[in-house]
């Protein structure tokens, strides 16, 4: 959700290497070139939650077909929205077969744990609390932990979705956090956010604690990019919903999909993010403000191939030298509000247009066909219908001035030569 932010602003938040020699050294060893700790999971401090359960909590329900938990992060300026989505859930509200529970916080530093239920008022949030505190920090990756835990507890289910609802930046870093700045749970009384690792630390916690996540979805800015799609590889997550390009601050329109869960609960964790993704693209068919906007579902499962295939094309191009081609490959592709995350298949697809090396056209074309809809990890892709753009699923990171070394904390960059193919296509 939901944020304009320039790309100049996102390159400030990350030290950058222009020169081909700080280049080479950064990449001659990805693990080492980071901090001591990189290959360990990363540190989250103790959950600050101090939750404490009010007088409408009660003994755990019997196991339902869904639990939906929201992890909604108000502590900034998506308050409004944040209780405007609220009456949203409250049109359909929970039922016998559906749990939809949200943990929100504000910027008066207190949180909430709701049990959303139906109503007829749409300017009222009426469900109850089952649980509230004070001054949690909501880009400690260990308060989303301790809420999945207890919402797993309280209203079992055989199927788990999690929403990440906030600001959102795809892979960038961006800590601390600042006001309008960038990271996954923005939150502004920490100044602290989620980083792209600590996503794949806290999913793997929950299991480690025995939860579990089958659906993971953003209603927030540009989180489908293949560096958070491998990052969340080996988890028992199967399905990443979420969109490669901004988002509107309202987000969602949750009725509009919680209804027909309600109406079919035994549908799966695919059907369920299809269902999500089109009708967020029902929701705005021209748009927003000028941008057409995309939404996609991946399989967390094909993550692995997809980077045989990147690592394939990487190694291809920089064998080939063809550095002209791939600059105006970078440069034509379809981009987005950060404009250094650009489509990766229609990048690679102008890649096997322009290059004239064998090898690379053959790669570049490989990757693209696994981008297809429906043939690697992009089940389900769509776009604004009347302001559509050529965005196929999936982001990534290509870099037209600076490069971040924050990249090279990431499972793919450790996993694929694609960061030493960003530093060839920026080497001056």
């Amino acid at each position: 959700m939901k944020i304009l932010i320039t790309a100049a602003m996102a390159l400030a938040l990350a030290p950058s290497l222009q020169a081909q020699d700080s280049f080479d050294k950064a990449l001659s060893n990805p693990r080492e070139q980071t901090n001591p700790s990189a290959g360990l999971p990363p540190k989250a401090s103790a959950p600050s939650t101090g939750f404490q359960d009010t007088d409408q909590a009660g003994k755990p329900l019997p196991q339902k077909e869904w639990t939906i938990m929201v992890f909604m992060n108000g502590k900034n300026n998506l308050q409004t929205d944040g209780i405007n989505d609220l009456n949203e859930m409250e049109q359909v509200g929970s039922g016998k077969d559906v749990n939809v529970l949200v943990e929100m916080g504000g910027m008066d530093n207190k949180m909430y744990r709701y049990y959303i239920r139906k109503d007829a008022d749409p300017a009222k949030v009426t469900s109850p609390a089952m649980a509230k505190a004070t001054g949690v920090n909501m880009g400690d990756p260990a308060s989303i932990v301790d809420f999945v835990l207890w919402a797993q507890k309280q209203f079992p289910a055989k199927k788990y979705m999690l929403i990440g609802w906030d600001h959102g930046s795809g892979w960038l870093k961006g800590n601390p956090v600042k006001p309008a700045g960038k990271g996954f749970s923005d939150d502004w009384i920490s100044k602290n956010n989620i980083s792209t690792p600590q996503l794949g630390w806290l999913l793997k916690e929950i299991e480690a604690k025995g939860g579990r996540v089958d659906l993971l979805a953003f209603d927030a800015c540009l989180m489908q990019m293949a560096e958070v799609l491998y990052e969340i590889k080996g988890t028992k997550v199967a399905y990443m919903a979420a969109s490669e390009e901004i988002e509107p601050g309202a987000g969602y329109a949750y009725h509009q999909w919680l209804a027909p869960l309600a109406a079919n609960p035994k549908m799966d964790a695919v059907t369920l993010g299809k269902t999500v993704a089109r009708k967020y693209l029902d929701t705005y068919p021209d748009g927003d403000r000028g941008t057409g906007l995309t939404y996609s579902v991946t399989d967390v499962s094909k993550a692995g191939a997809l980077a045989s295939a990147m690592n394939a094309f990487a190694e291809a191009a920089i064998a080939s030298g063809e550095k002209a081609a791939l600059v105006k490959a970078r440069d034509e592709a379809t981009y987005y509000q950060f404009d250094d995350n650009k489509d990766l298949r229609h990048f690679a697809m102008l890649t096997a247009g322009y290059a004239k090396n064998g090898a690379l056209k053959s790669a570049a074309q490989a990757l693209a066909d696994l981008l297809a809809q429906g043939k690697g990890p992009v089940v389900v892709s769509g776009v604004s219908k009347n302001n559509p753009t050529k965005s196929y699923g999936l982001a990534v990171y290509l870099p037209s001035y600076a490069f971040s070394r924050d990249y090279l904390e990431l499972k793919l960059a450790s996993s694929t030569r694609w960061a030493q193919m960003l530093a060839f296509m920026l080497k001056p």
